[in-house]
This record gives C-alpha cells, sequence and structure tokens, in this order.
C-alpha cells in the first residue's frame, strides 16, 4: 500500500484501511509538530453508549460532553484541552461500529467528517501551524471494500 495520506493537510480526511495492510514506515511515521493519536476499539461501540464512552475516555472530554452526537461534533471540533497540530482517531474492528443500525452508523460518519472539514476550514494564521483531524477507519480485509464505500457516500 503507498500513498497514504493521514498525515496531509489537504483531504481525504477519512482513510479505511484493512488489518493486514503493508504499511511502510515512511507512511506510518507522523512529522514534526504536536500530534495527538487516540486508538479506539470497535467491538466496544455496538451502540451509541458505546461510541460516546470510547470518546469519553479517549480524547478525555470534557464533563459537560452531552452524550449525543452533536455533542460529540462540538467536542470533537474543539478539542482545545488537547494541544496538537494532529489529530489522528484509530478505529480498529471498524467494521463492528454501530453495524446494528446503519441509520446511527451514518450519522456517527457523518460526525466524524463534519469535525475534520471543521479542522480543515479554520483559517491560517502567520507561524501558527494549520491543524488537522484525520481518522483511519481499520477493519478486517473482507470489510474493507463495504467500508469504503459506505465513507465515500458521505462526501
Amino acid at each position: 500500500m503507498s500513498g497514504l495520506s493521514w498525515w496531509a493537510e489537504s483531504p481525504p480526511w477519512v482513510h479505511v484501511i484493512a488489518s493486514d495492510s503493508q504499511v511502510t514506515a515512511t507512511e506510518a511515521l507522523p512529522p514534526n509538530g504536536a500530534i495527538f493519536a487516540a486508538r479506539l476499539h470497535g467491538q466496544d461501540m455496538a451502540d451509541a453508549d458505546g461510541v460516546f464512552t470510547q470518546f469519553y475516555e479517549s480524547f478525555r472530554l470534557p464533563d459537560y460532553f452531552g452524550w449525543n452526537w452533536d455533542a460529540l461534533y462540538d467536542c470533537l471540533s474543539d478539542l482545545n484541552w488537547i494541544p496538537a497540530t494532529r489529530y489522528i482517531l484509530i478505529i480498529e474492528g471498524s467494521e463492528n461500529v454501530l453495524s446494528g443500525s446503519m441509520e446511527e452508523r451514518s450519522m456517527f460518519f457523518r460526525t466524524l467528517l463534519r469535525s475534520a472539514e471543521s479542522w480543515a476550514s479554520r483559517p491560517e494564521f502567520p507561524e501558527q501551524p494549520k491543524s488537522t483531524f484525520h481518522v483511519i477507519f481499520v477493519c478486517d480485509s473482507g470489510a474493507r471494500d463495504e467500508l469504503t464505500r459506505e465513507t465515500r457516500e458521505l462526501t
């Protein structure tokens, strides 16, 4: 696999890779700068409460987090309590995320994409690095095509 762009300052913001993919060290290693990476477990995200719990714990969301999709978007679009210039969210076993509700799954995917787009649309200021937010869905190779289709339908 080559040409991965999860460190780029341009879209795509959402990436799907199979868990058995070959990634070179050059592709995987982050660039210079302050980086925050969160690694979530899709098998623990079967319902909305599981999703919100994973984010609350991994991103250390504030106590005022409202445990709903709008609140998740608000928090992911801010992250002022985690100073970084690059945010990367890795969801392993992502084929398991909200697999019982395609409506909620689509809402979740849209929330992540909107959050990433929010970071991308911020104005750039001199001598201040641009911040980015990328999402990597890691899934079984058999689920990769379907998950890729689902995420592409969002754009």
